[in-house]
Order: C-alpha cells, then sequence, then structure tokens
C-alpha cells in the first residue's frame, strides 16, 4: 500500500516537473527546463538523497544521507574535538565527495546500506560504506576519510585498509563472481599523492584535494 502510493506521488511530481519544463522551452527558457528535467532525474533516482536545491550562483546540489558515527569517528582521527562546527564541516566535505563520485562513475549512489556477513537474524559481520554505487561493471563501496594534516595521513590509512581488507574478505565471496572493489578516497587540502601506500587486493586508493 505505502509503496503504491509512494508510486502514485512520483508520477504526479514527475507530471508536475515535464509540465513546467515544456512552459519554460516554450518561453525559450532553455537552462531552466532542462535544469527541472535534470532535477527530476535527481529526485527520482538517487535513492538516499535528502535533500536538493537550485541557485542561481550553485546552480544544481545534492546531499546525501550520512553515518553520524562514522564522522565522529573521522574527526577524532584528526585529533580534532567532535563539535558542532567539525561535524558539519566533516559532513559537508563527505556529501560533496559523494556527489562527486555518483557523478564520475555513474548508477545511483546509496548511502546508510548495511551489508551483513552471516545470518540475516545474528551477523557475523556489518558493513556500512559511506557509498555504494553498482555500474554495469562492477560493485563499488566508497569509504572516505578526511585528513586535515599530512601527519595524520599515514596512520589513518593504515587503521582503515586493515578494516577494509577483512570487510573484502569477508563480503567478496557473497558477490558471486562480480567484479568487488573498495575505493577508500583520502580528501584533504594538502596533495597526498605522493604517499605511497600498499593497499591488499580489492582495495584501491583515490585522492581528491579540496
Amino acid at each position: 500500500m505505502l509503496q503504491s502510493i509512494k508510486k502514485i506521488g512520483e508520477i504526479i511530481v514527475g507530471i508536475i516537473f515535464i509540465i513546467f519544463a515544456v512552459i519554460l522551452f516554450l518561453k525559450e527558457q532553455y537552462g531552466y527546463s532542462v535544469l527541472l528535467v535534470i532535477s527530476l532525474l535527481v529526485l527520482l533516482r538517487l535513492d538516499q538523497l535528502t535533500d536538493f536545491a537550485f541557485s542561481f550562483k550553485d546552480g544544481l546540489s545534492a546531499r546525501f544521507g550520512v553515518s553520524k558515527e562514522k564522522i565522529e569517528e573521522n574527526i577524532k582521527e584528526n585529533n580534532e574535538a567532535t563539535t558542532p562546527e567539525n561535524f558539519f564541516r566533516f559532513e559537508k566535505v563527505e556529501q560533496y565527495i559523494l556527489a562527486d563520485l555518483q557523478k564520475k562513475y555513474g548508477g545511483e549512489m546509496k548511502t546508510l546500506v548495511h551489508f551483513l556477513y552471516g545470518q540475516p537474524d545474528r551477523p557475523e559481520f556489518r558493513y556500512t560504506p559511506d557509498g555504494s554505487l553498482h555500474t554495469k561493471d562492477a560493485l563499488y563501496f566508497f569509504e572516505i576519510k578526511y585528513v586535515l594534516k599530512p601527519e595524520f595521513a599515514n596512520n589513518i590509512v593504515k587503521n582503515t585498509l586493515k578494516y577494509l581488507n577483512e570487510v573484502y574478505t569477508k563480503l567478496s565471496p557473497s558477490t558471486g563472481g562480480e567484479k568487488f572493489i573498495i575505493k577508500l578516497i583520502l580528501v584533504s587540502g594538502y596533495d597526498l599523492s605522493y604517499m605511497s601506500f600498499e593497499p591488499p587486493k580489492g582495495i584501491e586508493i583515490e585522492f581528491y584535494k579540496i
């Protein structure tokens, strides 16, 4: 019943967006017409999109749901206090990276999805990636780590790779032979790409300088 109501709501929203897009197109407001169509696709396709906005300055922007516990952990890894200001800062970085990864890889970015190993009622292992994305070629898990200073990088990467190796070992047999890749996304205001890391099988490191 709830699923049917949700589907009807999506259809109504789609019709409204299309009508306004056509009106704007006929009035030769082509840019706004295209933006409406794009925003409709975003609203209907991204499962964990929690916010969406348009402004003349920034254009289209989207916000994904993120794990409060994992952000707080990332803040502590940088020897920072978990203040509201720091949480907001780290949250914005993660949301920005998730949106950029979704555009880069295509497919549908999902967040706050739990992957279990073992019996559903008694899981031996549970992992919640910052983002997961299924393309025609592979299943991707994204683990985002914001690094405030280069001196924190080695310790953050070492501990994260150890954990992600366990994740890959536990979950890869259940992918049915499908290509499965875990991406550790290192984000920093510094260029960390010069640093040498040796990720285990199935794990790749990608650098973002912001």
